[in-house]
């Protein structure tokens, strides 16, 4: 069976997303030059937002695995601080190598992810109620664990990847690594079958069970790829803060959402945009970068924060009212897809 129209539906819609994104942070960089000086567009600043949104990309990556398969990760922060916990214990008490230290924090990140996966399915609970729960079980767990212990990580690899510098003064490693992640999204969704399959899910989980699609299958992989990307997430945050404790993930929800839906991925699920969590995270920390620059106390800083977010879930619901008529137009019901053989 071939792409069904509405696919390509979505990614031209993804693209005029991202189109909006890349004017939209265009704007926000001439309005912060204009009132705060050039010191906006500095070597040294563009360095800070862009290593903040790097990390912050893989956070709404991370995100966007499961809203795309119709639910949600609450417990981003709980398993970034079970894998920064384990990740300064390897190489600060354990002395593990770094490699082997990485691994085995990417495989705790999938396994934390499984298991809250395991619990949504087993007990029938929304992945709301089980990821709130598993946050709080994750964030309490880590500190228990540790004593609130700080980890001074030495290791001059990952320093040099949080810390060093790539083509430009102005440019952070950690982008690489975001980038990468998401061509890798990009090729897990338009051109892998297990992705046609999370966005059939999420469009329509009982047409995509109707259509043999093993939907308990497809949502353990989405929790597992979840928690895979939170792993790479805790070990580009832990590269350039280098002293990290169990306290690390407790600011990590605002912006993951922030970058998955003002991205342009639907909150009902279905459809996503990589190029606009990208895009989407940078812009967030221009805004954040911006506000700090111009003296905004940080106290009023989390106001923007929770209207940006609220912006983005308007235009979520904006875009899904103008696709409705679209979709009875051509006579399919909204929010199915077909899901290639």
């Amino acid at each position: 069976m071939g792409v069904a129209p509405a696919r390509l539906r979505d990614v031209l819609g993804s693209q005029t997303s991202a189109l909006g994104l890349v004017l939209l942070i265009a704007l926000t960089w001439t309005g912060f030059t204009s009132i705060g000086g050039s010191g906006f567009l500095g070597s040294f600043n563009l360095y800070s937002i862009v290593q903040l949104a790097a990390r912050d990309a893989v956070l709404g990556m991370a995100q966007a695995m499961l809203i795309v398969v119709a639910r949600m990760n609450l417990a981003v922060g709980g398993i970034g601080a079970v894998c920064t916990s384990l990740l300064g214990y390897l190489l600060v008490v354990a002395g593990t190598p770094l490699w082997l230290a990485v691994v085995l924090v990417c495989v705790v990140g999938v396994l934390a992810a499984l298991l809250m996966g395991f619990t949504e399915l087993t007990t029938g609970l929304s992945s709301f109620i089980v990821t709130l729960a598993f946050l709080s079980v994750y964030g309490g767990g880590a500190v228990l664990a540790t004593g609130g212990r700080q980890f001074q990580i030495t290791s001059p690899e990952l320093q040099a990847l949080g810390n060093g510098t790539l083509f430009s003064p102005a440019i952070c490693p950690l982008v690489a690594v975001a980038v990468v992640c998401g061509v890798l999204c990009w090729l897990l969704y338009f051109r892998n079958s297990l992705g046609w399959k999370m966005l059939a899910v999420g469009a329509n989980e009982r047409a995509a069970r109707a259509s043999g699609v093993h939907v308990a299958g497809v949502v353990l992989a989405a929790y597992a790829l979840s928690g895979l990307l939170c792993g790479v997430a805790t070990i580009m945050n832990a590269s350039y803060e280098l002293n990290v404790n169990a306290g690390f993930g407790a600011d990590w929800l605002l912006p993951s959402f922030i970058a998955a839906v003002l991205g342009g991925v639907a909150l009902t699920g279905g459809e996503i945009s990589v190029a606009g969590i990208l895009l989407a995270a940078l812009f967030y920390d221009s805004l954040q970068s911006g506000l700090t620059i111009i003296n905004v106390p940080s106290y009023w800083i989390e106001l923007p924060q929770g209207l940006v977010l609220l912006a983005a879930v308007l235009l979520d619901q904006a875009r899904r009212r103008r696709a409705r008529p679209l979709e009875r137009s051509r006579g399919t019901e909204p929010g199915t897809a077909a899901v290639p053989s």
